[in-house]
């Protein structure tokens, strides 16, 4: 043995194999940031930077007994640029790990910090597969006893199964789900098999678009399900509503709305819808007014099951909130943040487009003047106080990342698109848009590589500008609006 070889044998001897590892092409050590707690942009940023061509196999066998475990297989096929150790994610206990094979080999098992270590010796530059055997995590599951459904936004798909949960490293998904005979179950793709076999089915999933883990969602249970086709498009709603007069009453201005939105997008966008279908599902005691899973949004179901006395407002809301999670399709699912300080950016185009999508629907409305109302007082009742923050702001680690959420992000954002929109405009702010979605389709981008195809399209010098002088032109004229606000009610 060479006094090269030595010398790796003696520091892969002497040094844990979770941190460090041997070789690339023979001679490199290549190491990695131990794990801590939640999902760090260090390591994220290192296995980004590693780590391509992400495909999951997942499957889980879900039980009738809400108190019994959900068990399941997954596998992970991806490549790797250097052979270095595989940290996956998966947020349970030790115990919930039933066993790790990679490329065929079995692994001892080893969990740090709510993550698996696949030791570096295990896997290859190139393609390898990981496969792993575990019980999920109940707590994204959000189980009922009739029903259950994901929710692993922002990071939380680790909580139900391993995976790799951060923005920039989409991966397609292949859904397996064992259910109940009697339930019903939806997914981002298409169904494409059922099974049953006693008092069990098993349902299969097509495979998905190229996706962060947050966008990854499944439904089953008992759902009644209603079907609407729209200009050729077929869409399907599930929901648990029993008031057959409710359902009868609101159905058809549901799929209306949705299919205006895909319309009114596809033309401003230049592009077609980008996924295999668009369901949604409407859930009783939602956590949000709705999620943006692609191909299959879930709902707060009374924002879009209304009573017979709803208000114009309340008709106005369900069509923002139907035309804001469309457009995430494109803005979010399709072109996704690559971290989450830029959380703001699929959020600002949401509530910036569904303005615009509503209006036709709805032309007896003051627009211009709902814009304001509905975004200029509750951003500066925020920004005007000790408490304010920016728009983008640094985030260390995506357990964290539930805190950047609030009406800086939903209010105020959209008002620095309606500047830039201005300054540059609108129909060179929407090729430029369209520019965005072609070059970074299906991929991740940031606030800066959006200035920089914007910036080609102004006099303006966008980037030096940046968001900060953007926001400070805002709040000199929020500050001014408000006033004006403030004597008209004197």
């Amino acid at each position: 043995m060479s006094r090269k070889w030595i010398v790796v044998a003696a520091v892969a001897l002497c040094v844990p194999a979770a941190w460090w590892l041997a070789q690339r092409m023979g001679s490199r050590i290549v190491t990695v940031t131990p794990p801590t707690e939640g999902i760090s942009q260090t390591l994220a940023s290192e296995r980004a930077a590693n780590i391509s061509s992400v495909r999951y196999a997942l499957s889980l066998s879900i039980p009738i007994e809400r108190d019994k475990p959900v068990r399941g297989t997954v596998a992970i096929r991806l490549v790797l640029s250097d052979r270095a150790p595989l940290i996956v994610d998966f947020a349970q206990p030790a115990e919930k790990l039933s066993s790790i094979r990679a490329n065929g080999q079995a692994v001892a098992l080893r969990s740090e910090h709510g993550h698996l270590i696949v030791p570096a010796e295990s896997l290859k530059q190139g393609e390898n597969i990981v496969e792993i055997a575990f019980t999920a995590g109940d707590e994204a599951l959000n189980r009922n006893d009739e029903f259950l459904y994901s929710l692993f936004v922002p990071a939380r798909a680790s909580q139900a199964f391993p995976c790799f949960d951060q923005p920039d490293i989409k991966g397609s998904l292949s859904l397996t789900l064992e259910i109940p005979a009697g339930w019903r179950a939806v997914s981002n793709a298409p169904e494409i098999g059922r099974v049953a076999a006693g008092d069990r089915a098993t349902v299969r999933f097509g495979e998905t678009a190229a996706l962060p883990t947050y966008l990854f969602g499944f439904a089953a249970g008992k759902f009644s399900v209603e079907r609407g086709e729209r200009s050729g498009r077929a869409f399907h709603m599930y929901h648990r509503e029993t008031d057959a007069d409710k359902v009868a009453a609101n159905r058809e201005m549901i799929f209306d709305l949705h299919q205006q939105a895909v319309d009114w997008l596809e033309t401003y966008t230049d592009r077609k819808y980008p996924f295999q279908k668009l369901d949604f599902v409407l859930l009783p005691a939602f956590q949000f007014g709705g999620m943006e899973h692609a191909g299959a949004i879930f709902y707060n179901a009374p924002y879009l099951f209304l009573d017979k006395t709803a208000t114009q407002n309340q008709h106005l809301s369900r069509a923002n909130l139907i035309a804001h999670e469309t457009a995430h399709m494109w803005f979010g699912d399709l072109v996704t943040m690559k971290w989450f300080d830029d959380v703001w950016l699929k959020e600002v185009f949401a509530n910036f487009l569904a303005a615009k999508i509503v209006n036709p629907t709805f032309p007896n409305i003051d627009h211009e003047l709902r814009f304001f109302l509905q975004h200029y007082p509750p951003a500066y009742d925020v920004d005007r106080t000790a408490g304010a923050n920016p728009i983008r702001q640094t985030l260390d680690n995506l357990k964290d990342a539930g805190s950047l959420y609030g009406p800086i992000i939903y209010q105020k954002a959209p008002i620095v698109m309606r500047q830039l929109e201005r300054m540059l405009g609108p129909d060179e702010l929407r090729d430029g848009l369209r520019e965005y979605l072609t070059r970074f389709a299906f991929a991740n981008a940031t606030w800066t590589e959006l200035i920089e195809i914007l910036d080609r399209r102004t006099g303006e010098d966008l980037g030096a500008l940046s968001l900060d002088r953007v926001v400070a032109d805002l709040t000199a004229e929020l500050a001014a609006r408000s006033a004006t606000l403030t004597v008209g009610r004197s």
